[in-house]
C-alpha cells in the first residue's frame, strides 16, 4: 500500500470515516454507529487531528459535528471542500441548529449533506452509505444499478 491509505480502493479494507467532533463521547458514540456498520473510522476532536489523519489517510467521507462553534465547523467544511486531494469526498455535517439559514450556509460551504441533532443513528449510517456508494462503486469500477 502507498504512503496514504485508500480504504475503498482495497476491497480488503471497509471504506473509511473521518469523524470530527469536539465532543469526545458523541464523537465514540458516532464513530461506534459507523463502526457497526461495516465503516473504518478515524477520529479527530480538532482541525489540527483531521490534518494528522488527512496526511497518511484519504478517507472515503467525513462527517463533522463541531458542537462548540457551529460558525468554525462551517469553516471546516468550507476548507474541506477546497482541498484538491479531498475532491469528491462528500462531506457530511450535523448541527443542532434547524434554521434554514443554517442549513443553507452548511450545503453552500461544501456539505453534501446536512443532519440534524439529535440523529437516529440508523439514518446516519444510511446515509454515509448512500453518499459514498458512487465512490466506492467508481473506484472498484462496478457500475451503480438504480
Amino acid at each position: 500500500m502507498t504512503s496514504l491509505e485508500h480504504s475503498s480502493r482495497d476491497t480488503e479494507h471497509p471504506p473509511c470515516v473521518v469523524v470530527v467532533d469536539d465532543n469526545a463521547a458523541m464523537r465514540q458514540m458516532l464513530a461506534l454507529a459507523l463502526e457497526t456498520a461495516g465503516f473504518a473510522v478515524r477520529e479527530a476532536a480538532t482541525e489540527i487531528e483531521l490534518q494528522r489523519i488527512l496526511a497518511r489517510t484519504r478517507p472515503d467521507a467525513l462527517l463533522i459535528d463541531l458542537q462548540r462553534s457551529e460558525k468554525e465547523g462551517l469553516q471546516l467544511v468550507a476548507r474541506m471542500h477546497a482541498r484538491a486531494s479531498l475532491r469528491g469526498v462528500p462531506i457530511l455535517f450535523l448541527s443542532g441548529s434547524d434554521a434554514d439559514d443554517f442549513r443553507g450556509q452548511a450545503l453552500q460551504a461544501g456539505a453534501d449533506w446536512f443532519g440534524l441533532r439529535p440523529l437516529g443513528m440508523l439514518d446516519l449510517q444510511a446515509r454515509v452509505a448512500e453518499l459514498i456508494a458512487p465512490r466506492t462503486a467508481q473506484q472498484t469500477g462496478k457500475q451503480r444499478v438504480s
